[in-house]
């Protein structure tokens, strides 16, 4: 008989990017290599933990609650401690709680979820994103690609730079007549 996960023995209280506050066990934080590292490296115990909250930037708070969920349910595994990239995502087999957690999430959420799992370093979580994200381009023409991730068009790409560029030579046109004193031409009439 397989020996039940351990219970945790206290919460941290994590602090979203958007000031909202999410628990997380001291086991859960095991999953994300860069909590851990940070509780660790700056002494952060049961004392320390119920005092004050950890600040996690760029984490808004629905992907930062997110995160925690999925770390608090794989709490007492051994996380993978190695970058991603040398696991190829056609060799990842997502199990069904993991499959059932990323199902709803698409676009904007599965790209927090992918760049939070990246910054905190949950690279479990990261590798079942990643092999989401090829499941969901696999068998897809470049047009439906192009939707599904809202890649634009190279016309798109063209128009947005060139109104870029003459944006900059109109600010750069405007500021050398205000140091040579001339009056601006966007205000002439």
């Amino acid at each position: 008989m397989a020996n039940a996960p351990a219970e945790p023995t206290f919460f941290y209280t994590l602090e979203s990017d958007d000031h909202k506050l999410i628990k997380m066990s001291n086991l859960a934080v095991e999953q994300a290599v860069t909590l851990k590292n940070l509780v660790t490296g700056l002494g952060i115990d049961a004392e320390k933990a119920a005092k004050s909250p950890i600040p996690i930037n760029n984490v808004d708070g629905a992907t930062l609650v997110k995160v925690a969920a999925w770390c608090e349910h794989h709490r007492g595994e051994e996380p993978i401690l190695e970058d991603v990239e040398e696991v190829y995502p056609r060799q990842t087999n997502i199990p069904d709680w993991d499959m059932e957690f990323l199902k709803a999430l698409e676009g904007e959420d599965l790209e927090k979820l992918v760049m939070a799992a990246h910054d905190l370093k949950a690279m479990k979580l990261l590798q079942y994103c990643c092999k989401k994200i090829a499941m969901m381009a696999e068998g897809k023409s470049p047009e439906e690609l192009r939707i599904i991730f809202q890649i634009p068009y190279d016309e798109e790409d063209e128009m947005d730079e060139m109104e870029l560029k003459e944006r900059l030579e109109r600010d750069a046109e405007e500021e050398e007549d205000e140091r040579l004193g001339a009056p601006s031409t966007s205000n002439a009439l």
